[in-house]
């Protein structure tokens, strides 16, 4: 394909692109505004060259020439439609965890921040008046694009959203700068003033980048290349003349970054798309008479849709890959490659985009498979790259079921077997992208996300979603049924382990939520139709963001105990390890199994049926095994469940059972906290520690915690503000009530338990029992390194890491709960080498050698049937 120009198909609406002889006209190549490339060109009006740039006979601008001469200063029209993006949720993430982590060691200096001064300060070639010039520009472009909102016609309110980001960046690095220890004065002196020391943080940074990232949006590509260069040469510039230092220059971008996010995500922001009457003047610069433009209801991620008429009658669909526009395909294809199996990260600009999907719809339609008709493709005057096809038909999403026959739908099945057998996935086979043409035969458009020399996989992944789409319109049996008399039994057997939410967009998933059938049950449909049993589901997302989640949170308890560890020193932990008395030790590994016992009775307790004890006792000890692989919480549930059907119990109140006996221990946990705390038999100085710079460590102690209640309070902000997620809440709440009840319904039988004293007694008494014998241990671990504290104490340290771990979704609360019990244990006054020691003595009796005999147990459950 070429680099640049036009494709142009040309052809009357009765053949669709075919010359009267059934030849097909020649492709021709137009540079951007209608110069002609090539020999292929023709003598006829329509196909002359727009004429150049003239005086009318009083002097003034031919009116093609004005239009010409456009420049673009805004990217979308003032009453443009706003939506709220992905995108604006990453970057108020990052900027909040950034903000937080940075704040661990504010205000500097650290030894990053002297080296990269001095490298800066060292920069040959570059005088002090440079530096003062980039640093002086952050305001000044800063006002600049305040000018142009507020004299703009219709942009009033986009002047008054980029003050409002400047205040909420502003508001927030006064914030942040004072709970390091800057106060309000010198921190808005740094704002206007060079001449000071280094200050955390850079404030003129901040609110610089807010109301440009604020803006961005709203402005053109070029313009938004400017503000870019100018907040990165700017924040160089402020280490340079040493306004602030790099940790305070990186806080200021992350607070400028995350105020303007958060606005984005409250009001929304424009996606860039071209006008009407932009999109006209594209049209005819690539030689397309078109008239009752108008936007097309589908907007896919990166690219606008119109919807015009030809002036031969012929309906059109144009794709305006846009110069402003806001969402771009990198992103697309950068987040599909990191969380999808199969997908590779594409590269290109918007006319490469184009190209490739005129190339394989021309491709395709040469070898006989039914797409839209390529019409142009290439890239307007502007740089906005276009291409635009022939709707030669209704796309599925719009049409009612009984008017799709069962030949549509196996042409559509047919349609894509054809596509495949070029070596061509389609990738968005959803409603909008399958039309039925006025002969009654199925239709494929939008190559856009296509690739050739597609894996089986891809491929595979097409089927699935054409029988999810066709499901949709026609329902599962119909969608079935057509699908196995397309490609036959075995083939359709191949296309269900991709049956799964992975390979279905997310306007895809919403519509199968408004059936009154889910993928289970299409499942169901297809597996009864080819006389197989349901597949294991193919493994094609690579990461999801609760997996995310976990890494992140690893990586920080990781982090927090290197740097426990590394603060008291490798080889003083070996040392106060190997001082450890044996006697405590092995007092503590024989006390750690005879912990189970109450558990036992305490299962029994949340029993209506009568139990045997030694069975239950050893299902502790194999909800101590599996607990090493999935949240102990969990592991007790789902082995519990089983156990309890081995004994008879329906499933509902099966579940009940493990649901009861972890309420109890839970209630057990927090009565344990309020006696203990608001007695005063034990308190813990989270303040204290074993370092001398106490100080240091109070102070950081309530930043950490308004810290904590800000990012509590700005999740439920954005929650309650933003229309989508406040209605998802909303939804979501009737949803839960339902379940709940439903649950509680089945599990009446169950809950009769609370009738009986002596059942309750087993309950709650073996939860207690059990929570003070893991005290004990905790103790005698204690002793073992010759420190000792109050037995009440002990209680309230391990409840709280107890209560803390389980929440955590990371299997057993690895890494969690050494953490938290260090900590806890020095707030009792504990050395640090020794609480961590005792720690991981406590951990090692407690949770990394019970499921030695608890695989023993778990043997020993399945022998006799019990599991």
């Amino acid at each position: 394909m070429p680099d640049a120009g036009v494709l142009v198909q040309r052809g009357d609406h009765r053949s669709a692109g075919w010359t009267g002889d059934g030849q097909r006209d020649s492709l021709r190549h137009r540079r951007p505004g209608g110069e002609t490339m090539g020999s292929a060109q023709t003598a006829t009006q329509g196909d002359q060259p727009p004429a150049p740039a003239r005086r009318g006979p009083l002097g003034r601008l031919d009116p093609r020439a004005l239009r010409r001469a456009d420049i673009r200063i805004f990217s979308s029209a003032s009453d443009a439609p706003k939506a709220r993006r992905p995108t604006d949720v990453v970057l108020l993430v990052i900027s909040v965890i950034g903000v937080a982590t940075l704040a661990l060691v504010a205000p500097g200096p650290t030894e990053i921040d002297g080296t990269l001064s001095e490298l800066i300060q060292e920069l040959p070639g570059l005088l002090g008046w440079f530096w003062e010039i980039c640093y002086d520009l952050m305001l000044g472009w800063a006002l600049v694009l305040l000018v142009l909102a507020l004299v703009a016609r219709g942009r009033k309110r986009l002047f008054l959203t980029e003050l409002l980001a400047g205040g909420l960046a502003l508001g927030f690095a006064l914030l942040a700068g004072k709970l390091a220890g800057t106060d309000w004065s010198t921190s808005l002196r740094a704002m206007t003033a060079t001449d000071t020391s280094p200050v955390y943080l850079a404030v003129r940074l901040a609110v610089a980048t807010a109301v440009v990232v604020m803006a961005s949006p709203h402005m053109s590509r070029p313009l938004r290349f400017i503000g870019r260069w100018v907040v990165t040469l700017g924040a160089v510039a402020g280490i340079a003349i040493g306004v602030t230092l790099a940790i305070g220059m990186v806080a200021g971008l992350l607070i400028g970054l995350g105020s303007a996010a958060l606005l984005h995500l409250i009001l929304g922001s424009p996606a860039g798309r071209l006008t009407l009457d932009q999109i006209s003047n594209a049209l005819a610069d690539l030689g397309v008479d078109a008239t009752e433009i108008r936007h097309a209801p589908l907007e896919p991620s990166g690219v606008a849709l119109a919807l015009a008429t030809a002036s031969d009658g012929r309906e059109l669909v144009v794709k305006v890959y846009g110069r402003d526009a806001w969402d771009g395909q990198l992103l697309t294809s950068v987040w599909a490659s990191l969380t999808r199996r199969g997908e590779r990260l594409s590269f290109g600009g918007r006319l490469r985009q184009v190209e490739h999907e005129a190339y394989l719809t021309l491709l395709a339609e040469r070898q006989g498979v039914p797409v839209l008709p390529l019409v142009a493709a290439g890239m307007a005057t502007q740089r906005d790259a276009l291409l635009v096809t022939e709707l030669t038909g209704e796309r599925f999403g719009g049409l009612d079921p009984s008017a799709i026959g069962d030949d549509v739908l196996r042409g559509a099945w047919w349609a894509v077997d054809r596509l495949h057998d070029l070596g061509i996935a389609h990738g968005q086979l959803d409603a909008d992208r399958i039309v039925m043409r006025a002969d009654g035969t199925a239709a494929i458009g939008d190559l856009g996300d296509a690739r050739s020399g597609a894996s089986e996989s891809a491929m595979l992944t097409d089927l699935a979603q054409l029988l999810v789409t066709t499901a949709l319109v026609v329902g599962p049996e119909r969608a079935v049924e057509a699908g196995i008399d397309a490609v036959g039994k075995a083939t359709f057997a191949d296309v269900l382990p991709f049956l799964q939410p992975a390979v279905l967009d997310r306007d895809t998933r919403r519509a199968i939520r408004d059936r009154e059938w889910d993928l289970e049950d299409l499942m169901v449909h297809a597996t009864a139709a080819t006389g197989t049993e349901a597949p294991e589901l193919e493994q094609l997302r690579r990461v999801s963001g609760r997996q995310i989640g976990i890494v992140v949170l690893i990586a920080f308890i990781a982090y927090t105990l290197i740097s426990a560890i590394a603060g008291i020193g490798l080889a003083n932990l070996w040392d106060e390890l190997k001082t450890a008395e044996l006697g405590w030790v092995l007092a503590a590994f024989l006390l750690a199994p005879i912990s189970q016992v109450p558990q036992a009775f305490s299962t029994m307790g949340a029993s209506v049926s009568d139990l045997l004890f030694v069975p239950v006792l050893m299902l502790q000890y194999a909800i101590q095994f599996i607990q090493l692989a999935v949240p102990s919480s969990a592991a007790r549930v789902a082995l519990e469940v089983r156990f309890f059907q081995r004994n008879g119990v329906e499933t509902g109140a099966a579940l009940s059972i493990g649901l009861i006996d972890s309420l109890s221990g839970f209630v057990i946990q927090i009565a344990l906290i309020l006696v203990i705390t608001l007695s005063g038999l034990a308190t813990l100085d989270l303040s204290s520690g074993s370092n001398s710079d106490q100080s240091s460590s109070s102070s950081s102690g309530p930043s950490l915690l308004l810290l904590a209640g800000g990012l509590i309070l700005l999740g439920v902000v954005i929650a309650l503000l933003i229309p989508r997620y406040r209605k998802t809440i909303r939804e979501a709440i009737p949803r839960y009530r339902a379940n709940l009840r439903a649950q509680m319904a089945v599990g009446a039988k169950a809950l009769r338990v609370l009738r009986s004293p002596s059942k309750v007694t087993m309950l709650f008494l073996g939860n207690l029992v059990a929570q003070l014998m893991l005290a004990a241990i905790l103790g005698l671990s204690l002793r073992a390194f010759g420190e000792h504290a109050s037995f009440a104490g002990l209680v309230l340290v391990n409840t709280f890491v107890a209560l803390f771990a389980g929440f955590m979704p990371v299997p057993g609360g690895m890494g969690v709960a050494e953490a938290a019990l260090s900590a806890g244990l020095v707030a009792l006054g504990i050395p640090s080498t020794a609480a961590v020691s005792t720690a991981i003595l406590y951990r090692l009796a407690t949770f990394y050698l019970p499921p030695l005999w608890g695989s023993l147990a778990t043997r020993w459950l399945k022998q006799r049937s019990y599991l």
